[in-house]
């Protein structure tokens, strides 16, 4: 017989209560993602050690699926005590009423980056306690500066010197610079909102009421940014390629500079060690600053927790200065974290002076519905179906319909 959609949510739901529910009082369930699972046990058990009363039962997550597994688990009533989850997720976990305020868990507020609270509030209230912080940086193959007679202890900075030298890099068989343009949606808002920031415009206005993105300057960042895959800057394949393609076509040697977060670093020294890897600040329009959306993880305690005050507890002794600063993957959102020796390798240098310029990304209820819009008609540029001022007119028309919702 099949199964109605309505019964496997219930089925699902039913499974993730006795998986969170099967617990003492004073026990916290934790959902860590599988890529931290080391350190997340090395943490627990030095915490257990100093509160023999609280057991830490800690379940492993993966990435696929993951944000569907949280919002299924979060609306079932039987969720773990703490989850972490992506910042972006948060304000919609705390506008359904999901999750828990935790602002008396949040210690030495002026120690955060401000723009990763920034990011978990709402409504005036700290909805998580950001713990990972990232921005992404451009990647280049200083082998490749070389041989274009570019200097790579002197990349570029400014728009016009960027498509100089991605020019300059790009010959038969090798692109200068690769953008996304496929895959995942979000692929593309990291890598090309920046650069409408960067010069002066944005997607929305910020208090969510208006399209900006036809405006001359978000239009001319968007012109900046499709003409690399126009003017056969960026690979043939872009329209299909997202940050994974682009890093292997980096490792492949196809291409010399592309965006990334320093999560790429370790897959490019792993497969192709002979690459001397350069990192500089995404280029900027002369005379303005540098951007970046700030992307990383954070803590969240559910409204169905068992055991929040066990749980805050526990998110307490996560955030000490040296406790976060260890168990991150990329930066820690506490400023002073960032003095722990594992920050001060050299080729973290770029990334490290990209946040400074990182900000959240726009928030609304609709805000997937909109970058979709915004997205479809950057590839329809590059497919040569528009131009940017008439796709970006498009985009904003339907942008605008979703915010008059």
């Amino acid at each position: 017989m099949k199964k109605s959609k309505r019964s496997v949510f219930l089925l699902a739901a039913s499974m993730l209560a006795l998986s969170a529910g099967s617990c003492l009082a004073g026990d916290v369930v934790w959902w860590t993602p599988n890529w931290g699972e080391a350190r997340a046990r090395d943490l627990a058990d030095k915490f257990m050690k100093a509160n023999p009363d609280t057991k830490i039962k800690i379940e492993v997550t993966t990435s696929d699926g993951l944000p569907q597994r949280v919002l299924t688990t979060l609306q079932s009533g039987a969720a773990p005590d703490i989850i972490e989850v992506q910042h972006g997720w948060v304000n919609g976990y705390a506008q359904n009423n999901l999750i828990i305020p935790l602002d008396d868990t949040l210690q030495d507020r002026s120690d955060y980056v401000p723009a990763a609270l920034d990011y978990v509030t709402w409504n005036g209230k700290l909805w998580a306690i950001p713990y990972r912080i990232e921005t992404l940086a451009v990647i280049y193959n200083k082998g490749h500066f070389k041989e274009a007679g570019l200097d790579p202890e002197k990349p570029p900075q400014t728009w016009d010197e960027f498509v100089k030298a991605a020019t300059a890099l790009t010959r038969e068989g090798r692109f200068g610079f690769a953008i996304t343009g496929g895959g995942e949606v979000g692929n593309t808002i990291f890598r090309s909102l920046p650069f409408i920031w960067m010069n002066g415009g944005d997607i929305i206005s910020k208090d969510a009421k208006a399209a900006l993105v036809n405006k001359p300057e978000a239009v001319e960042a968007v012109k900046f940014y499709t003409d690399f895959y126009k003017k056969k800057i960026s690979p043939s394949s872009t329209l299909e390629n997202d940050g994974i393609a682009n890093r292997r076509l980096f490792i492949a040697e196809k291409v010399s500079m592309y965006q990334a977060g320093q999560f790429d670093l370790a897959s490019i020294k792993k497969e192709n060690p002979k690459i001397d890897i350069g990192v500089m600040q995404i280029p900027h329009p002369n005379g303005k600053d540098t951007a970046a959306i700030l992307g990383g993880w954070s803590f969240i305690v559910p409204k169905s927790a068992k055991n929040p005050a066990e749980a805050k507890k526990f998110i307490q002794f996560l955030n000490t200065s040296e406790n976060q600063g260890y168990f991150t993957d990329t930066f820690p959102a506490r400023i002073s974290s960032m003095k722990l020796p594992r920050f001060d390798d050299p080729i973290l240098a770029g990334f490290k002076a990209m946040l400074p310029y990182g900000r959240p990304a726009p928030s609304h209820k609709n805000w997937v519905q909109i970058t979709q819009a915004y997205f479809n008609n950057i590839q329809g540029i590059m497919l040569g179906k528009e131009e940017p001022q008439e796709a970006m007119d498009n985009a904003a028309d339907d942008i605008q319909s979703l915010l008059d919702e």
